[in-house]
């Protein structure tokens, strides 16, 4: 064996210790506790709000935040012109 050399005696890489994976979530089931390729259980609908409506969500919110925070600086305004 050489300095840097990675394989194990025999020039045969060591076997990983590999646990069942205890926190890894399926992508098909959605279950937790097994990979993808052994689910067995049949795909879960997962209704998603698309791109295009969570950027008009975000930007109806900002335009309505900016409105009112115009009618509080024109209540300050107002306030101190008293």
């Amino acid at each position: 064996m050489t300095v840097g050399d990675s394989k194990g005696p025999g020039g045969v890489l060591p076997k990983k210790n590999t646990a069942y994976p205890q926190g890894v979530r399926c992508q098909k089931c959605l279950e937790y506790g097994h990979w993808t390729y052994e689910c067995k259980g049949k795909r879960k609908f997962l209704h998603r709000s698309s791109r295009t409506s969570q950027l008009k969500k975000r930007l109806k919110m900002k335009q309505e935040g900016g409105q009112q925070a115009a009618k509080c600086d024109d209540y300050l305004l107002w306030l101190l012109n008293m």
